[in-house]
């Protein structure tokens, strides 16, 4: 593992504290390694998904891949053509020529699960700035595509209001706005003037929801909190800030006293909207950082939690979850699954970010060799 900056740009706490968070990461690059299929040009979700004949790498498993490459590592400084071909590949062979839609080979699944595809490929796309093999709806707003597309809540502004109201707002506030953030994708879709329609029903709405807490359920716990990330993400997705951030921050801290984690999304996503409001000004930032700082203990003592001795982290303590982007990917063994660990890369990342210094890159030396056969693969969990 290399690292330009200094960690003396940390406070003390904060350092001591990601010494230990490093340690957690150290088989992050073989597992990796270990989930990549050279053959299709995609990743898969778990080591055992892998091994296992019935099982497929997909799109979003296959984004989540790059993105720790391109984001977390120096590999694609000897990136091999092969590879960047092999993604390529993969993410336009599952492309639809009718619909322009992004399918994994399984079919068509939920509405959620289909617009996280659209984003995932797109951006999986970007990374080696490639084209799309067809015409994508987001990209010509054609009416046919989008009329295949759309699920039914987008027939109106009042059906689609209805649908994000009737959400699970108060319990479960981080799937309210993980599906009000998914919807996004679609209404993108539209022609600017209904997008804007859309648009300004649902600030409107999320404006008058958010609770004297500044979050968007009644509840001070982690469910809460990543509720108001995924908020976080539909306003910054329209070039909005979230409203009242000083409350919310307040709020963030107050569940990191009050309450416990039980999934890695719950250590990255507060971790993730405190980032975002950091930047909103000098003083909010300053707020955000003495506040770390004085719940350290508490923000990274659920690292290591979801650990599992592959080296990549689970989306549950004791075992993986079973599918993701709609694709059954585990058989929800204690192993490591691919959105889990990078919830958990973007964790680390941020914390460092949030501090103005570069998390160090993973030593990715011989992980071409590895996956091309050129050098014998590490075994991981054993």
């Amino acid at each position: 593992m290399s690292n330009e900056n200094s960690m003396n740009a940390l406070p003390e706490r904060v350092a001591v504290a990601l010494e230990r968070v490093e340690k957690y990461y150290e088989g992050i690059v073989p597992w990796f390694a270990n989930v990549y299929d050279p053959k299709t040009g995609g990743f898969y979700m778990t080591i055992s998904g892998a091994k296992d004949l019935e099982m497929a790498p997909a799109i979003e498993m296959t984004c989540w891949g790059v993105n720790f490459l391109k984001t977390y590592t120096r590999a694609f400084d000897t990136m091999p053509d092969k590879f960047r071909e092999g993604i390529v590949k993969f993410m336009n062979d599952r492309q639809d020529p009718e619909t322009g839609m992004f399918i994994d080979f399984q079919g068509p699944v939920n509405a959620r699960e289909t617009a996280r595809n659209q984003g995932a490929a797109l951006r999986a796309l970007a990374h080696f700035d490639a084209p799309t093999r067809y015409p994508h709806p987001k990209n010509t707003g054609s009416a046919k595509s989008i009329t295949a597309a759309m699920p039914e809540y987008m027939d109106s502004v009042d059906t689609y209001m209805a649908w994000v109201t009737g959400l699970n707002w108060d319990n479960g506030s981080w799937s309210a706005g993980d599906q009000t953030q998914s919807s996004l994708q679609y209404v993108n879709m539209l022609v600017p003037e209904k997008r804007e329609e859309y648009k300004a029903a649902l600030f409107d709405w999320l404006g008058k929801r958010q609770q004297e807490s500044g979050l968007w359920s009644p509840n001070m716990d982690f469910n809460a909190a990543s509720g108001a990330f995924k908020v976080g993400l539909v306003y910054s997705a329209c070039g909005k800030r979230l409203p009242n951030p000083e409350k919310i921050v307040n709020a963030i801290f107050e569940c990191y006293r009050v309450s416990k984690t039980n999934n890695p999304f719950f250590v990255r996503n507060p971790i993730s909207v405190l980032h975002q409001m950091s930047a909103y000004s000098p003083e909010l930032k300053k707020q955000i950082q003495d506040g770390i700082v004085e719940n350290i203990d508490a923000v990274v003592e659920s690292f290591g939690e979801f650990l599992c001795p592959d080296g990549a982290f689970s989306a549950r303590k004791g075992k993986s979850m079973l599918a993701f982007g709609g694709v059954v990917g585990s058989h929800e063994l204690f192993e490591g699954d691919i959105d889990a660990t990078l919830m958990m890369l973007i964790a680390r990342k941020t914390l460092y970010n949030i501090f103005d210094v570069e998390a160090p890159y993973f030593d990715t030396t011989d992980f071409w060799a590895w996956i091309y056969g050129e050098k014998e693969m590490p075994k991981v969990g054993e």
